[in-house]
């Protein structure tokens, strides 16, 4: 499991298991994005663009699943209403995964 929070004590919070390629992500203290907003999750790889692992649903954790061990780190961005195919902003919060046995 890894953690990561802000100055205001915003956070996000992973538990993945690198052998299933899957991840639960949370995100704590953000409520909701203002407006038509989304927040998206997006995994990170070195070489690579940013893929989508799908939209939040308020605090509900998001299930991420077909993560390969390549992957460096999962951010999440603000992306207009239904999300973007590609990040438009920058993260609100990223998180690596060394951690919890990725980035090889």
């Amino acid at each position: 499991a890894a953690r990561g929070a802000d100055e205001r004590g915003r956070g996000v919070a992973v538990v993945a298991s690198a052998s299933e390629g899957r991840a639960v992500v949370t995100l704590s203290g953000y409520g909701e994005p203002p407006g038509d907003r989304v927040r998206q999750l997006w995994l990170m790889r070195p070489g690579a663009e940013p893929r989508s692992l799908g939209l939040f649903d308020g605090d509900t954790p998001l299930i991420a699943s077909g993560l390969n061990r390549a992957a460096t780190s999962l951010a999440v961005t603000v992306e207009p209403a239904g999300g973007s195919a590609l990040p438009t902003s920058g993260p609100v919060v990223q998180l690596a995964l060394e951690s919890v046995g990725f980035g090889e």
